[in-house]
């Protein structure tokens, strides 16, 4: 899930993952994942298909942790805010450059959230979007529940067919989990923190350090990176609260599985 900041794509997948809607506007920090199986139903078989729903940072300046998110990828959702019109011209200008780049070949959906509240002429500029790069569009309200879980099945639709469901190198569900314990671990940082954008500045720099992938992160290196967040809590909270949050990271990455 890519697209400008407040788009709507952590309500598409909380209205898909749990139907519920909350519209007041949360800052996604690096990417968080949620997970849902879809069954297909083919001419010749029944397919489960099981997505993991990266919901990528829409901010602009974070980019060693969004190719992080992005490698890999099966397939893409690029969602505008058709109340703001200058959301799709950044994913014709900025989001589908950098997918193109960091995932090159992967289906992309291309989804008009907010349709509900969609301004004048945002539609008709989506669809020539659409037309123009060969992408699927979806009008979608994760507000009304309108095609929100069209636009989900349709990118599943599109990975199937694409036969990325292939035989691949079986996957270590610890790795997995490991990476969900990133968000918890940077949502905490940045909680204790005060501050979001130094806060992921400082992230950035101490994941680097500790040579942490966020896409498929090691133990050793997240238990290194919390070392050094608490380092420099320390010299903000003071020894005894970096101490406390240290600890409660260590219990979020040993709970993993």
């Amino acid at each position: 899930m890519v697209g400008d900041s407040s788009v709507g794509k952590t309500s598409l997948i909380r209205r898909f993952v749990i139907d519920v809607f909350d519209d007041k506007y949360i800052a996604t920090i690096g990417a968080k994942v949620s997970k849902r199986d879809i069954e297909y139903k083919l001419p010749d078989k029944t397919v489960y298909l099981t997505l993991m729903m990266w919901d990528i940072l829409g901010q602009k300046d974070y980019k060693k942790m969004r190719v992080q998110g992005l490698s890999g990828a099966h397939g893409v959702i690029m969602v505008c805010d058709l109340s703001r019109p200058e959301t799709i011209k950044s994913a014709e200008e900025f989001w589908l450059p950098d997918i193109t780049e960091t995932c090159p070949n992967v289906p992309i959906v291309l989804v008009g959230n907010k349709n509900d509240i969609a301004r004048p002429g945002a539609v008709e500029t989506l669809n020539t979007l659409s037309t123009k790069a060969e992408m699927p569009v979806t009008l979608s309200s994760a507000r009304t529940g309108e095609n929100v879980e069209a636009c989900f099945k349709k990118i599943g639709e599109l990975m199937l067919a694409g036969e990325l469901v292939e035989k691949r190198p079986s996957v270590d569900m610890s790795a997995e989990s490991l990476a969900a314990a990133v968000d918890d671990v940077v949502s905490d940082f940045c909680e204790q923190y005060g501050d979001t954008s130094k806060a992921m500045e400082l992230i950035e720099r101490e994941f680097t350090k500790a040579k942490v992938n966020v896409n498929a992160p090691t133990k050793e290196s997240l238990l290194m990176a919390i070392e050094y967040l608490s380092d420099v809590e320390r010299d903000v909270h003071g020894r005894d609260v970096s101490e406390v949050n240290k600890l409660r990271r260590w219990k979020m990455i040993d709970e993993a599985r």
